[in-house]
């Protein structure tokens, strides 16, 4: 990934942070949203920037939660709660590398396991989270706003292998 830093996102960098959002993923979130995970995560809300124009093309943002997982019992977990890359950059690696130092980072707050859901359509998002070991826990029915189900996967802290 020459010439691509990863790093933690700054209050500044929001809106940037909002641009790729909106012109990558149809589930698009309220200024406020993105400040108050900022503030309360800011360890696992990350962008990645083109270090020779410098641009931001990419972000991931966590949040903790408490709450049950079945067979499991009480857990604190990991909340994937976006990622994205701008279109030109994709396929270079660099989401994947975001979702690695998210997981490290959000691994930091003492969490049990890392939660997701992803669109059922969404087979390169898949095939990356299956690659670091998520594993399909099951279908969510038309949990997009589109009425697109959604796969709610999960994968132990225990099992995460950073070098993935």
């Amino acid at each position: 990934m020459d010439g691509i830093a990863i790093r933690r996102c700054t209050r500044d960098e929001l809106k940037a942070v909002m641009h790729v959002n909106e012109l990558t993923l149809p589930e698009n979130y309220p200024q406020f949203f993105y400040e108050s995970i900022l503030e309360r995560f800011p360890e696992s809300f990350l962008i990645a920037e083109d270090l020779a124009k410098q641009k931001i093309i990419g972000y991931i943002m966590f949040r903790v939660e408490r709450g049950m997982e079945p067979g499991i019992k009480f857990v604190k977990k990991g909340h994937l709660v976006s990622i994205a890359v701008l279109k030109g950059y994709q396929g270079k690696k660099i989401g994947k590398q975001l979702l690695i130092e998210g997981l490290k980072r959000v691994r930091t707050y003492s969490v049990d396991i890392f939660v997701l859901e992803v669109r059922i359509s969404n087979e390169k998002a898949i095939t990356m989270y299956k690659r670091l070991n998520f594993k399909i826990k099951k279908t969510l029915e038309s949990y997009y706003r589109d009425g697109e189900n959604a796969y709610y996967m999960v994968l132990h802290a225990k099992h995460f292998k950073p070098d993935g």
